[in-house]
């Protein structure tokens, strides 16, 4: 639909589908969902470097149009199901802070996070892609960062929640009718980013594990640094924070402190697998050999450093524990994020 003055200027909507599907019950709906256009599995460039005053692309991925009567007062969710209803992607209007980059440009425009709640009609483009893998709050990347993998071609379902109640429509997501690419090529290529997703979130992991350790060590030290009958536990603490900080330096750039800092310092495990993870999505092929063997050396690195880390946890921290339960001082927890085990 396009809307023009003469001279002037002109306005573009590139899609149309509430227009077709409304009717006459619209009019009286408290929420309506609308069943998406089939979607086409593109490889959209990453909008980065826009830092322009240009037009905007039409939006990338799958356009999903909803309506509130009333701006809802509860929290909104919007989940993408496959075809095994598995939650592929949850989104939500509550905005979430945690594990974002720092902002380095003033108008550099952000991948959206959250999904509007306004009053009337409301559109989010799902850019196809799986939930993101944990992030590390405050990391900087050279890119985008870690994203979740490209979904497959396939039929999914889009599910807005608000109150309690719920709307299903379905989605249809088809591979780029120009590519070469074959299902099975696209398999393989997902097994490998899925497995890269995993590697990443579980790195992630123990990265804010050992920053949230190290925070609890500094906490004591301004607490109870003074004491001079508690420099024995205190010097516990210390080597096992030295301990950590060996693995911690494997798994990240420490010394990274903008999106270009890797020109001064060698990217680590965690820029190596987010680099990776760009490249092998970069066209619709199967892994290459070559691929195959980096996945393979990458994962084999992070897996020791993260046998280290769980080794100290198990046998580290408990000793350092219990020096700090007969100081009577707090003790050091490790909450994991996915199960919220505290050791």
């Amino acid at each position: 639909l396009v809307v023009a003055t003469h001279g002037r200027s002109f306005w573009v909507l590139d899609d149309v589908t509430p227009l077709r599907q409304a009717g006459a019950q619209s009019a009286a709906a408290d929420m309506i969902l609308y069943q998406p256009q089939t979607a086409l599995r593109l490889h959209y460039p990453d909008e980065f470097d826009k830092r322009q005053p240009v037009g905007d692309n039409p939006p990338p991925g799958a356009i999903i149009d909803y309506y509130f009567k009333t701006a809802p007062k509860e929290e909104v969710s919007l989940e993408i199901l496959d075809s095994s209803s598995k939650v592929v992607r949850h989104l939500s209007s509550k905005e979430k802070k945690e594990g974002e980059q720092p902002p380095e440009w003033p108008d550099r425009v952000e991948r959206a996070k959250t999904i509007p709640p306004n009053e009337g009609m409301n559109r989010f483009a799902w850019d196809l892609r799986y939930n993101d893998p944990i992030q590390i709050p405050g990391a900087f990347y050279f890119g985008v960062g870690p994203r979740g993998p490209l979904a497959l071609p396939g039929d999914y379902q889009v599910k807005l929640t608000v109150g309690g109640k719920s709307q299903t429509v379905p989605l249809h997501l088809v591979i780029d009718p120009r590519t070469k690419g074959s299902e099975e090529a696209l398999e393989k290529q997902f097994t490998l980013s899925m497995q890269v997703n995993d590697c990443v979130s579980r790195l992630h992991q123990a990265v804010n594990e050992i920053r949230d350790l190290r925070s609890q060590i500094q906490t004591l030290h301004k607490r109870f640094g003074d004491d001079s009958r508690l420099k024995s536990s205190l010097a516990a603490a210390d080597d096992l924070d030295h301990k950590m900080s060996e693995i911690e330096q494997k798994l990240i750039q420490v010394n990274m402190k903008g999106s270009e800092g890797n020109l001064a310092f060698p990217n680590m495990l965690n820029e190596r697998f987010e680099t990776f993870s760009h490249i092998i999505e970069a066209g619709d092929t199967e892994p290459t050999k070559p691929q195959l063997d980096v996945f393979q050396t990458l994962s084999t690195q992070s897996e020791e450093q993260l046998k280290k880390w769980t080794q100290l946890k198990t046998d580290e921290v408990p000793k350092v524990n219990e020096l700090i339960k007969q100081a009577n001082l707090p003790a050091l927890l490790i909450t994991e994020k996915k199960t919220g085990q505290s050791w």
